[in-house]
Formats: structure tokens, C-alpha cells, sequence
């Protein structure tokens, strides 16, 4: 069913083939029930795309709205958030991701053991 409906279920991917596929899709879905800093999720909102994301806690990140969670475990609601979201004309969002810039984390950290070291 999920071929029939355009759905890619690709497994681990990396390098092009990643890049790829989050620059076409129309939609990131990740219903996790645990979660640490969801990496996967930062990458799909570096590409500007629309989520829908588990209730979770780690899944709470600032950057999101009330309208791209669905309750973890639940597939009805998980179901009709995706009904919702694809329903409309995707769209690209523009996130702040400056407090996930690798460059900003590694000077302030670097800036905390200078500190520490003095």
C-alpha cells in the first residue's frame, strides 16, 4: 500500500542519495517513542521541510508548532496529521537552526574550556 501511495520507506541512507531525497520529498514523518537531539529530524528542517513528528519530549524543539505533532503511538492521529499536511500544496518552511550551527556549538564550547582552564 505505501508503494502504491508514493510512500519511500528507504532504510539507512547517506551521501547523494540522502540529499536527494530530502530535497524532493514533500513531507518528513518521524514517530519515534524515544528520541535523544532528533538528528534526523534537524536534517529534514535544514532542507525546509514540513514535519510531523511524535509527541514526544526530545521532538518539542522550538522551531516546530502545535500542528506538526501527533500523539506518540496513536496511528489514527498519526494518520490524520499526514492526511492534513499532504492534503494542502506542500510547502517549504523556513527554520531558525542557529542554535544547531556546528560551528556556533563547537566555538562556545571551546570558549567554556578556555574559561575552565585559566
Amino acid at each position: 500500500m505505501a508503494v502504491e501511495a508514493g510512500v519511500v520507506m528507504p532504510g539507512y541512507v547517506s551521501g547523494e542519495p540522502l540529499q536527494q531525497l530530502l530535497s524532493h520529498s514533500a513531507l518528513f514523518v518521524l514517530p519515534s517513542y524515544h528520541e535523544g537531539l532528533p538528528i534526523a529530524l534537524l536534517e529534514a528542517m535544514s532542507y525546509g521541510l514540513d514535519v510531523a513528528v511524535s509527541d514526544i519530549r526530545a521532538n518539542r524543539l522550538s522551531e516546530l508548532d502545535g500542528s506538526d505533532f501527533f500523539k506518540r503511538g496513536d496511528c489514527d492521529d498519526l494518520a490524520r496529521l499526514i492526511d492534513t499536511k499532504l492534503g494542502v500544496a506542500p510547502r517549504r518552511r523556513c527554520y531558525d537552526m542557529s542554535r544547531y550551527d556546528w560551528d556556533a556549538i563547537a566555538a562556545r564550547t571551546a570558549e567554556v574550556y578556555g574559561h575552565l582552564s585559566r
